[in-house]
């Protein structure tokens, strides 16, 4: 099953980028806007809200034989939640990923250079106010059962009075991913869920 989910994941050739939830090429909102995750897309990819023009985006001819690992979301790890009690009443806040991207750039030889990006949302339950919520955000990569690297960092953000959640990104740049045989998992997760498990759903 984890063999043919590595299958799977490996069918986009770079260079590529590609939203979590929106899916490559995704359109801009009805107003004509480019949409939140478009957005979010091109800060990771070009550094920028907007993309350059044609002549200047990469080309299919830079390194035909590249896969850029899609990132999936560890068991668990999507979100997590702080409530007092069973109900729902009860709940204080959730923290949670909401989309996710990566660029692969070549380095020589069959390594490439990777960059990952999350977007998440901290929202208020019923038992919640304001104030800064915040959780550890885990960005593993994989080549089989060898760890290529571990990331760690603090997401989230602070709700002010009278709104009811907030949004954060984060950019997890640098990780170099040397040559080598075996397919590579890029592994998300949030708190507890470590981007650890095996278990792991595709986004």
């Amino acid at each position: 099953m984890r063999d043919a989910l590595l299958r799977r994941s490996s069918l986009l050739a770079l260079p590529l980028m590609c939203l979590g939830l929106a899916g490559c090429g995704s359109s801009s909102s009805s107003s004509g806007q480019p949409s939140a995750m478009q957005t979010f897309g091109n800060v990771v990819m070009f550094q920028s809200t907007t993309p350059p023009p044609p002549d200047q985006l990469p080309t299919d001819d830079q390194d035909e034989q590249l896969i850029c690992p899609q990132v999936i979301i560890a068991d668990g790890g999507a979100a997590i939640r702080a409530q007092s009690g069973q109900d729902s009443g009860s709940l204080r806040h959730q923290i949670s990923i909401l989309n996710v991207a990566r660029e692969c750039t070549p380095t020589g030889n069959g390594g490439f250079r990777l960059k990952v990006g999350v977007e998440g949302r901290v929202l208020l339950g019923p038992a919640g106010g304001a104030g800064s919520y915040g959780a550890t955000l885990t960005t593993v990569v994989m080549r089989g059962t060898a760890q290529i690297a571990r990331r760690a960092a603090r997401v989230g953000g602070t709700v002010p009075s009278g709104q009811g959640g907030t949004d954060f990104s984060h950019v997890e740049d640098g990780i170099v991913v040397p040559a080598g045989r075996g397919d590579v998992e890029i592994i998300v997760g949030l708190g507890t869920g470590g981007a650890t498990s095996a278990r792991a759903r595709r986004r």
